[in-house]
């Protein structure tokens, strides 16, 4: 009598087979197609088998082993060692993290700065600045990726010699933004580290931001600075400030900055107002290192900070450019009290000196005084 061959259990995948190692079967649980690794995760917390949560389409772990290796990355799980974070698990909790670069390094050494797509020249040049700070006093910089003050972040970190740790919302082998692709390539470069829940091939959707955002549980303080009303800022900071031990630091601004209402909510509720990097070190008991580039790099013999050695006159064009907003020349001349001619010299002495852009719209200011300069400056 011909045996038939045996079918695998009831909504099991064609290539499991029992004994398999537990490895092999999270690995292929990972990358089963799923909306939100975040649920499959708190099922595993829960009790859940891994086997039990396979499904008939989970890829061959071997395949997955394959493509991992091809684009240079790896699964790092709970039990693995240098796991970054078993000391601040996330809530809802993270199962698996697909890891390109080096493992991150956990809270113990990381901050995350984070902010909106649309923010302000001047918010970004902030969030360079501060990267670049935090990354030459030891610390890595731990952000999201994206346009904006995420990218600002990033380079901030790779400016000051640091590393840094790019958190995705789709698969690491996918270009997400397009723009930050040769971003990520310089992180990498530099030690840092891009990882991601969702497996290869996954494309960054909507759903995948919010809880992208928990994995701040990799930082011991999140640095806020840009955040509109209900903004994806809010959340990540509400993430950092529920896990207890986790700090919120706000960049403030103005009550008509629309830009800042978030952050001066935030503020409102307790968080800790930021003026500068030195705010940030205080919270996290640590000591500043001169960043190259870097208003203390750029003091003079004396010790003069350059901002100071800026002109009266253009440092009264920056006070009333301080909130990042666009204003044309006569907004300019009544706010400052500058007459057409010395308002011409100043404009132009902080445009020689990339701190201000003029287009057909008015001035921006678009960095800080003695800060790194924005891309393309």
């Amino acid at each position: 009598m011909t045996q038939r061959p045996r079918s695998p259990a009831r909504g099991r995948p064609g290539w499991w087979a029992p004994g398999m190692p537990a490895r092999a079967v999270m690995l292929a649980l990972a990358a089963t197609p799923a909306p939100l690794p975040a649920v499959t995760a708190a099922r595993l917390a829960g009790g859940a088998d891994p086997v039990e949560l396979l499904r008939p389409d989970s890829p061959d772990p071997g395949a997955v082993a394959a493509r991992l290796e091809a684009i240079g990355a790896g699964l790092l799980l709970p039990a693995d060692p240098g796991w970054p974070l078993a000391a601040t698990p996330p809530d809802p909790p993270c199962a698996w993290l697909f890891v390109a670069g080096r493992v991150p390094e956990g809270p113990s050494a990381s901050v995350a700065v984070v902010g909106g797509r649309g923010a302000s020249p001047l918010r970004r040049a902030a969030a360079r600045a501060l990267g670049a700070g935090l990354a030459a006093a030891g610390w890595s910089v731990v952000s999201g990726g994206a346009v904006g003050v995420d990218a600002a972040a990033h380079g901030g970190a790779l400016d000051g010699g640091g590393r840094t740790v790019v958190v995705l919302g789709c698969g690491l082998d996918v270009a997400y933004p397009r723009a930050n692709a040769g971003l990520f390539a310089r992180v990498l470069a530099a030690g840092g580290s891009v990882v991601s829940e969702h497996p290869p091939g996954v494309p960054p959707r909507p759903a995948h931001f919010l809880p992208r955002n928990r994995l701040t549980a990799l930082a011991a303080a999140v640095v806020v600075v840009e955040a509109a009303e209900d903004s994806g800022s809010l959340s990540t900071a509400k993430a950092a400030g529920g896990r207890g031990s986790g700090r919120v630091l706000v960049v403030p601004g103005a009550p008509w900055d629309a830009g800042a209402a978030g952050c001066n909510a935030l503020i409102r509720d307790g968080a800790t107002l930021v003026r500068g990097l030195a705010d940030i070190l205080e919270e996290l008991g640590a000591t500043a290192a001169p960043v190259p580039g870097s208003s203390a790099a750029a003091d003079g013999p004396a010790g003069t900070p350059a901002s100071a050695r800026t002109g009266a006159q253009a440092r009264r064009v920056l006070a009333a450019l301080v909130d990042g907003g666009v204003l044309g020349a006569p907004r300019l001349a009544a706010l400052t009290g500058l007459q057409p001619a010395a308002l011409a010299a100043a404009l132009l002495e902080l445009e020689l000196a990339g701190l201000v852009r003029r287009t057909a719209a008015g001035v921006q200011a678009v960095a800080l005084p003695g800060g790194p300069r924005p891309e393309g400056a």
